[in-house]
């Protein structure tokens, strides 16, 4: 199976954030225009803004109304930040050190989420959903609904702190998403893993939710561990050349 190709946003998104990383767009300075950026990588408003809102979820970017985007950290993939998994041993330990750190938060999620954040997280459930009927890959979608969860916890550090994870998580759903795209089983058990997870912060059940996503992210290394050989020769070889590939984005 050939793999898919990334979207024009994806790679915006990453050249952005590699400029941000490598100190070319400075902490505090100004994005360019939306019509510069677009005009410099020969891609539309659309994608620009795209891509804008993207590293804004992040946390690398603020954006006020009638004002330019401004660049407010560095950028996770720099050398000062957390690498991304580049193996298979990689992506087993990054899912090893989400464990502990998702089943806390959404623990905390449960405690304390509003009915607005409550909706936020079913919210991305639903878009999930969307992206898998239309054929997509549900990466970016899935994504959110980790950072909703952990908007849910009214901590502005566990923001910051699951921002910071925001590109490593990424690849790393990439792959888990890839892999489980193949075998219905696979894709339904992570659908069920990500209901319960939302139902027991729904109920404000911090042990049930606590539980519901310490067994989520060990599940998807264990299917990780799973995924057959034709995969790994095919699309995951293919995903970890991209993530080696992408500190070299000039």
């Amino acid at each position: 199976m050939a793999k898919s190709p990334r979207s024009r946003t994806d790679h915006l998104t990453e050249a952005l954030r590699a400029r941000i990383g490598r100190g070319l767009f400075p902490v505090g300075s100004k994005l360019p225009s939306e019509q510069a950026i677009g005009l410099k990588f020969q891609v539309s408003r659309t994608v620009v803004r795209e891509a804008v809102t993207r590293l804004k979820a992040d946390g690398l970017i603020e954006t006020r109304k009638g004002t330019a985007a401004r660049v407010r950290a560095a950028s996770p993939t720099s050398d000062s930040g957390v690498s991304l998994p580049r193996s298979i041993d990689g992506l087993l330990g990054f899912l090893e050190v989400r464990r502990p750190i998702e089943a806390e938060m959404a623990a905390l999620a449960a405690e304390r989420r509003t009915e607005a954040q409550c909706a936020a997280i079913e919210a991305a459930l639903l878009a999930i959903d969307r992206a898998q009927q239309e054929s997509g890959t549900g990466v970016e979608e899935d994504l959110q609904l980790h950072l909703a969860i952990g908007r849910a916890t009214s901590n502005a550090y566990w923001n910051q702190f699951v921002g910071l994870f925001a590109e490593p998580m990424r690849a790393a759903i990439r792959l888990t998403r890839a892999n489980e795209a193949r075998r219905v089983d696979f894709a339904s058990a992570v659908a069920v893993e990500h209901q319960r997870i939302y139902e027991a912060i729904l109920e404000q059940n911090s042990d049930a939710a606590r539980a519901a996503a310490h067994r989520h992210v060990e599940n998807a290394a264990t299917r990780v561990l799973l995924a057959d050989r034709e995969f790994w020769q095919e699309e995951g070889g293919a995903l970890a050349e991209d993530w080696a590939a992408q500190d070299r984005i000039d």
